[in-house]
């Protein structure tokens, strides 16, 4: 089996464990859940199309932010 063939493989055992945990983790989120997060899902993309560089804004400060969070971190240790 060449160096192709097994990442082939690999991929291909890799797709069926997610499908199999991802059909897990639906059974065990209520109905109720999954529509309230498709509806938060849908009002987040019109937001995205509707206001482009907002969301480009609120993306780079909580990079920002985050970034910030890190670095403290270090210089406490």
């Amino acid at each position: 089996m060449d160096r192709g063939e097994l990442i082939a493989e690999i991929k291909k055992q890799l797709h069926e464990e997610m499908k199999y945990y991802k059909k897990s983790l639906e059974d065990k989120i209520p109905d109720e859940q999954k529509k309230q997060a498709k509806e938060a899902k849908d009002v987040a993309t019109a937001f995205v199309k509707e206001n482009p560089w907002a969301s480009v804004g609120m993306a780079l400060l909580a990079g920002f932010v985050i970034a910030r969070m890190i670095y403290r971190r270090k210089d406490e240790q």
